[in-house]
């Protein structure tokens, strides 16, 4: 490294001397001529040095590798010197194979080949405590991504299997994060409640497997929820994934089996909480990502794609079986100065409490949305004219009531509302569409907090 420095600080050296030699001295083609002779010369020396250092460093490498050789004879045959031979016994030279004829090796008194432990352990049973099929079920089910009830079967399956003479329960959450409740049991004793509360399992709150031996007096604290059946060791286990916790897998025996460790027993319940959580962070995932694919961030409500796809499936089914289809168009008529005099995080509060508040002055079968911008719609399969307006009436109304505490005042804005009904307006989704954005309009128009029917448009 240092050769390379020395030499890049005179090739340097040379060009800047030639940079700043006057052109009356030497022309610029004279310097151009110079700098390559003189890159060429530093080349040359580079190339030398650097040979000979390799050279060097070959014939120390040669001579080191000797040594070793020959070091390593004079133990071997100090060894040998050392081990008396039997009276005939031919001396062997270092250079020959040392294995017996046929090319085995003789194992020392006492040992055993991997062949015979292998054969041994199957002889005894010794694998039996891990049952390699049903883990293969289990594990194709998980990797595959199959629906959860099958992965809980194979679930149910494996654990008996995996943890012979215990008993054991599976708790996630059911709605709320409040209650763990059972999802299944297994073994002879009951261990644990159907319903308890996260607090009640050390594992929810260490974020870890817990281990109780009841066998110590000294016991104290642990999972207040294994008060059934108290014997033994247990085991707690949270069921986590992507940081987030969705249940508690609990697990007690009263006696481990002969041929297994505390540490076995440890790494199972590993695998199998460790996978189970994965799977099923997986499938939330999915189903988040489905949600936000149809659903609109801001409000909550479903997304404008969502809505044509919706309003075409429920038209196709109402020419089908020839039923009504209603539906309802409204815009909050207060955006316009709330954005004005609050900004338009202030607007964002109005539409979002609309959009929490809609889906409970409508019926269950009722798709909610945001159609653009500040206009919602509301697609009411099966509905006549008659049960249209009457659930945008109650909309209107209940919306006008609204008052929404925001910051140091109030927010709130009244409806104006169209209303069209297929086939009375319409013959197709689009010009049902047409019909309920144009009946707002003229609510709008009109002076607003009001319901305006399609059959205006088409008496005109």
């Amino acid at each position: 490294m240092a050769t390379y420095i020395i030499w890049l600080f005179a090739f340097v050296a040379g060009v800047c001397v030639s940079f700043f030699v006057p052109e009356a001295t030497i022309p610029l083609s004279g310097k151009f001529a110079f700098m390559g002779a003189w890159g060429a010369v530093l080349g040359f020396v580079l190339y030398t040095l650097c040979k000979r250092k390799l050279e060097n460093a070959e014939a120390n490498f040669n001579e080191n590798l000797e040594t070793i050789k020959a070091s390593q004879l004079d133990k071997i045959t100090g060894i040998q010197n050392a081990v008396p031979m039997e009276e005939g016994e031919k001396s062997m030279s270092p250079l020959e194979n040392p294995l017996p004829e046929g090319g085995n090796l003789q194992l020392p008194p006492g040992a055993k080949s991997a062949k015979d432990f292998l054969n041994e352990i199957a002889e005894n049973g010794l694998n039996a405590s891990f049952p390699l099929e049903s883990w293969k079920g289990y594990a194709k089910c998980i990797f595959k991504d199959r629906p959860f009830k099958e992965v809980l079967d194979c679930l149910e399956k494996l654990l008996p299997e995996m943890f012979p003479k215990a008993s054991g329960i599976l708790y996630m959450y059911a709605g709320t994060q409040t209650d763990l409740h059972k999802i299944f049991s297994f073994g002879e004793n009951v261990i644990s409640d159907d319903v308890i509360r996260p607090g009640e399992c050390a594992s929810y709150n260490s974020g870890d497997i817990v281990i109780s031996d009841y066998s110590k007096p000294d016991l104290s604290g642990g999972c207040t929820h294994l008060h059934h059946h108290p014997q033994g060791v247990s085991f707690c286990a949270p069921i986590e994934g992507f940081e987030e916790h969705f249940g508690i897998f609990s697990l007690q025996v009263d006696s481990l089996p002969d041929n297994e460790s505390l540490d076995d027993w440890h790494a199972k319940v590993s695998f199998i909480a460790t996978t189970f959580g994965l799977y099923v962070a997986n499938q939330d995932l999915n189903v988040r990502y489905k949600a936000q694919s149809i659903r609109d961030d801001l409000t909550g409500l479903f997304n404008r794609r969502y809505m044509e796809e919706s309003l075409a499936r429920e038209v196709s089914a109402a020419i089908r079986h020839k039923t009504p289809i209603g539906l309802i168009m409204m815009y909050p008529e207060a955006v316009d100065g709330i954005q004005q005099s609050r900004g338009r995080h202030a607007v964002e509060q109005l539409l979002w409490e609309l959009g929490q508040r809609l889906p409970n002055y409508i019926r269950n079968e009722d798709i909610p949305c945001r159609y653009d911008g500040n206009v919602f719609c509301v697609i009411l399969p099966g509905a006549d004219l008659h049960i249209t307006k009457q659930r945008a009436e109650k909309i209107r109304n209940e919306i006008a009531q609204l008052q929404i505490a925001y910051g140091d005042g109030v927010l709130g804005s009244t409806l104006s509302m169209g209303v069209a009904v297929m086939p009375a307006h319409a013959s197709d989704g689009s010009s049902l569409l047409y019909m309920a954005e144009a009946s707002m309009q003229q609510s709008l128009q009109a002076g607003g907090n009001r319901v305006t029917i399609a059959d205006a448009l088409i008496n005109r």
